[in-house]
């Protein structure tokens, strides 16, 4: 079963040059966009764990997780010929991964489920988030706002810095840098309310 999570990887540069692209990209990106249905499978088997752990953390079902994860593929697949390379393509996918995720949390409702979620958030950097069960933390960032709760996600719980999440999330950096700080403003109410944080958190 994959790790619950997962930051991000850069893929390895090649030397290679390619017309027309303003980031290089790996070959197998160039053969999958000309039609190539191994490359493409390729990439899935690369990029797979990376998408299924950020749907299974934003969702906290392994179930919706797999199921959001293979209609994440199935956009990528359709998208494919429009990508122009404008950044590498971890960095397309896992913006394409997040509003898919988005899409289906809004679609079916889902909220995360704390049972389904065994380990602590290894990028956490507030302290007193540090100390409280993932569980709570997940169950508590069900209640924030969608605009509050990817942003907090991506910061906190995959240490992602401003500036990746601004470019991930398409939005400038002023306000995921204020969605960040609302939402953890926002989550830490929620913990004291419920009585897992005390009011020196």
């Amino acid at each position: 079963m994959p790790s619950n999570l997962y930051s991000p990887d850069i893929p390895p540069e090649g030397s290679y040059d390619l017309s027309g692209f303003h980031v290089p990209q790996e070959p197998d990106v160039v053969r999958a966009m000309e039609g190539d249905k191994e490359a493409f499978a390729r990439l899935v088997e690369r990029y797979q764990r990376m998408v299924y752990t950020l749907a299974y953390n934003t969702l906290g079902s392994h179930v919706d997780a797999e199921d959001a994860a293979q209609e994440v593929f199935l956009r990528a697949y359709r998208k494919l010929p429009g990508f122009r390379g404008a950044s590498a393509f971890s960095t397309w996918l896992f913006r394409l991964a997040v509003n898919t995720v988005i899409d289906y949390q809004r679609r079916e409702s889902r909220a995360p489920v704390p049972a389904e979620v065994p380990e602590a958030p290894g990028h956490a950097e507030s302290e007193a988030l540090q100390r409280i069960g993932y569980g709570h933390l997940m169950a508590a960032l069900a209640d924030l706002p969608p605009d509050y709760r990817l942003p907090v996600v991506l910061r906190d719980v995959y240490g992602l810095e401003y500036r990746e999440i601004a470019r991930v999330l398409g939005r400038p950096l002023g306000t995921v840098k204020a969605y960040v700080h609302r939402g953890r403003s926002a989550l830490r109410l929620r913990l004291r309310g419920s009585g897992v944080l005390g009011e020196e958190d």
